[in-house]
């Protein structure tokens, strides 16, 4: 059985696609909206749609419903990957 993970972030579908990429270089199929990543025994597809806007005051921030769709590897094998993409793709903030 797949494991799913659903997440909204606070991305633009560019923004997200040039971290991805740089996370998983060299192991990564797809474009913008769908994306496969083989990483050893792990499987992973990502699903990516825009969402609303989020606003505060005047500040408007874009984002997105990240779906992760693991279709094979240990849960810990699983784990380990989404742990090491969002490090990677870990955008600062104040």
């Amino acid at each position: 059985m797949a494991r799913v993970i659903e997440r909204d972030i606070t991305s633009t579908v560019a923004e997200f696609d040039a971290s991805l990429r740089a996370a998983a270089a060299g192991r990564i199929e797809g474009r913008a909206s769908h994306y496969r990543i083989g990483w050893d025994d792990v499987m992973l597809e990502i699903d990516v749609v825009p969402g609303p806007e989020r606003r505060i005051a005047l500040l408007r921030l874009p984002t997105l419903r990240v779906t992760y769709r693991f279709v094979g590897g240990s849960e810990a094998a699983q784990r380990a990957l989404l742990a090491r993409l969002d490090r990677a793709m870990h955008r600062g903030g104040g």
